[in-house]
């Protein structure tokens, strides 16, 4: 897992994607400017700060019970009504008009266009 999935997971447990910023520290997890920072744990999974772990097999599985449905037009739908998509390999674009993008290596960013 990279940090902008991270960025995109800590935007989903806190149910409203907003403006972040997600950055690798030099001890080798990611801080994130809403407050949640995370490190890989066992079995490719990530662990939240706040106690939520994330893990990647055949799908993507909360440890505190979110559950996920692809839409038929390509959205990521999760139960507690966050929507996301991918719309690159190093960006995701959330329902309510957020952008998440790689920044660089160890930096993502999420942000709302201006306008919105």
């Amino acid at each position: 897992m990279n940090v902008l999935e991270i960025a995109v997971y800590a935007m989903v447990i806190a149910g409203q994607p907003q403006a972040v910023k997600c950055v690798e520290s030099d001890m080798g997890g990611v801080n994130c400017t809403n407050g949640l920072s995370a490190s890989m744990g066992e079995r490719e999974e990530i662990r939240f700060s706040n106690g939520v772990k994330v893990a990647k097999t055949s799908g993507i599985t909360f440890s505190n019970g979110i559950t996920t449905h692809l839409d038929g037009a390509g959205w990521l739908e999760f139960s507690n009504k966050v929507a996301v998509r991918r719309d690159s390999p190093y960006r995701y674009r959330f329902s309510n008009g957020v952008i998440c993008a790689l920044v660089e290596r160890t930096m993502a960013e999420c942000v709302m266009p201006e306008g919105r």
